[in-house]
């Protein structure tokens, strides 16, 4: 990729706000003078993802990535670090001067980026510049769907014609390849064709907005399939994306609610009529990704699905990994015949938030849609309710959930007494770390080492990490340790390492600007230790002081290795009767022992 200008680098870097930014994807809660939040990196119930709002660096505790603004975008997003710099820019409004990267062989995932963005840009111009009379303009209408909504979902029309979109690539030099591995063309035994056309579409967003997808709806009866949709690709896994999120997100966590419907027109129709934090699957049943996904925005979760029979399948699939997310779990009943579209449409906001209000609890909703009268199906929901209270994340919401069952079903009493005495004849462990109640032994993120095998670490290595970490977190102790120190003196590669890009980044006394340190490794260790060493340093008195008695240790340790080396090469002299050079090694070990003794005289202040 050609190059961006370093000093635009850091001028976008500076000007980006990581709290803002990690916003997008991550539900965050100021924790003292960090900010706290469940990881987007790895399953977890208790959030151990910490962001430094004053350093500009994100890190977590469980998993141990960490970072700036650019690789947490690079990380999260699969993108490069100028596709992640050209991200924020377009955020800030700062113009990159062309570097003619549009037409450079960049990653896959980066290319195919460019192909949605592409896509989605060429669809929305077709169906704005549609007429009113044309079939699309029509649907929108009967639809109710107005200009406000088209624009801000980008909604556009793929139209009736087989090389539409192809040709419109090709002139902008996008290769076919590309558009096939989007899924956005399909290639024939004859010829490459549009894949979606005389479709209404729908892009589908990562909650950054990026666009990573397409869903397509027929605007005839005669077109098949109804839906159809893009295929996963290297930048889209259906199960891990929800539609609406990026729309949705300042709404979630608002209100701490979302509402989750089958369908794109479902979300659409609710958000016309003003109703907000509303998410959509993508042609999925809901999965455990998408459900801590949304875990990350808010506490509660409603089921909003068709009335009919599949609707009440997928719904009945839906309830585990929600509960087992740690949302509270509720399912709005739908009157027969009635998906959320129909009936926003006839009942109005006040009618729809009305059964929103009234929503069934899982034991409820499982009572109402069961046979109870047939063994099998009783028991079936027995099994289930008591699976699904078990396994909760959330202490609080597990209570709840067993009262509600036994409320439902006097019968479950005694099952459930038994089950959540002895959690573990599930095969799951049973414990229980979420949001809710006290941290157990080790979970706290200061309890965790910040390297491998850090139990075991020796007094050197402390003294080396409380060193750097005391330079990280204040510019005057590097400027000391700059004077006192070279690179040389830490003994550990690592530390050693980020020693000498701090040292290096003090230049002529800018900015001392740890975020911009970060860009500078290509070593992902560094860069993880570095992160966790500043979100776990403390604001204590008499730092000065600390590191002037680390620095100490460390000269005092260098010396007797140096005094330790001398003395071998001065039983070798002795044993091989080499008394000519004895008088001058034995001169040099006095010197190196009167070192130490001035050291240590100075360092009690002697």
């Amino acid at each position: 990729m050609a190059r961006i200008p370093e000093d635009l680098v850091d001028s976008i870097r500076s000007q980006a706000d990581i709290v803002d930014i990690v916003s997008d994807y991550v539900t965050l809660r100021r924790s003292g003078k960090n900010y706290l939040g469940l990881c987007p990196f790895h399953d977890e119930k208790t959030p151990s993802f910490s962001v430094n709002p004053e350093r500009q660096i994100f890190h977590c505790f469980g998993c141990g990535k960490g970072g700036n603004v650019f690789t947490f975008l690079m990380e999260h997003e699969n993108v490069t670090f100028v596709e992640a710099v050209h991200h924020i820019a377009r955020r800030l409004n700062i113009t990159i001067p062309d570097t003619n990267r549009e037409h450079e062989a960049g990653s896959e995932a980066e290319s195919l980026a460019r192909v949605t963005r592409f896509a989605a840009l060429f669809f929305h111009e077709r169906l704005l510049e549609a007429g009113r009379d044309s079939i699309v303009r029509r649907y929108a209408e009967q639809r109710g769907l107005s200009e406000q909504t088209i624009k801000s979902f980008g909604l556009g029309y793929a139209p009736d014609s087989w090389n539409d979109l192809l040709n419109a690539a090709r002139k902008q030099g996008i290769g076919t390849d590309l558009l096939v591995k989007a899924g956005l063309a399909k290639a024939g035994e004859q010829r490459t064709y549009d894949a979606f056309r005389k479709r209404l579409i729908f892009p589908i967003q990562a909650p950054s907005g990026r666009v990573v997808g397409f869903g397509g709806r027929a605007l005839s009866d005669e077109d098949q399939p109804k839906y159809l949709n893009s295929p996963e690709s290297p930048i889209y896994r259906k199960s891990q994306v929800l539609y609406g999120l990026y729309q949705a997100r300042e709404s979630l966590r608002r209100q701490g609610r979302a509402l989750v419907v089958e369908g794109y027109m479902d979300l659409l129709g609710l958000h016309e009529q003003g109703i907000q934090g509303v998410v959509a699957l993508c042609g999925t049943a809901l999965t455990r990704e998408q459900a801590r996904l949304l875990a990350r925005y808010g506490q509660q979760a409603y089921l909003v699905y068709d009335s009919d029979q599949a609707g009440v399948r997928a719904t009945w699939r839906a309830i585990e990994p929600l509960v087992e997310s740690g949302l509270w779990t509720r399912v709005v009943r739908l009157p027969e015949n009635h998906d959320p579209d129909s009936y926003v449409r006839e009942h109005g906001p006040d009618g729809f938030m009305k059964l929103v209000e009234q929503a069934d609890s899982p034991a409820d909703f499982m009572g109402y849609h069961a046979n109870l009268q047939a063994s099998g199906e009783r028991d079936e929901v027995f099994r289930t309710l008591a699976g699904l209270i078990r396994n909760t994340s959330n202490l609080v919401h597990r209570e709840m959930y067993r009262e509600e069952a036994e409320r439902r079903f006097p019968a479950l009493q005694g099952l459930l007494a038994s089950e959540l005495r002895h959690p573990g004849r599930s095969g799951r462990s049973g414990r229980s770390d979420g949001q809710s109640g006290s941290r157990g032994p080790g979970t706290d993120p200061r309890d965790r080492q910040a390297v491998p095998g850090a139990a075991a670490r020796d007094g050197g290595e402390r003294v080396e990490r409380d060193l750097v970490q005391l330079m990280l977190s204040d510019r005057t102790i590097a400027e000391l340790v700059e004077g006192q120190l070279e690179p040389h003196d830490f003994k550990y590669p690592l530390y050693r390492r980020i020693v000498e890009k701090c040292l290096a980044g003090l230049g002529d006394g800018g900015s001392y600007d740890l975020a911009g340190l970060i860009d500078t490794f290509g070593d992902d260790e560094a860069v993880r230790v570095i992160t966790e060493l500043i979100n776990t340093s403390d604001s204590g008195v008499n730092l000065e002081q600390r590191a002037r008695d680390h620095i100490v240790r460390i000269k005092q340790k260098r010396l007797k290795e140096s005094m330790a080396r001398l003395m071998e090469q001065i039983k070798q002299m002795e044993t091989g009767g080499r008394s000519d050079e004895l008088n001058d090694a034995m001169a040099t070990y006095m010197e190196l022992k009167q070192q130490e003794k001035v050291l240590l005289q100075s360092a009690r202040g002697g």
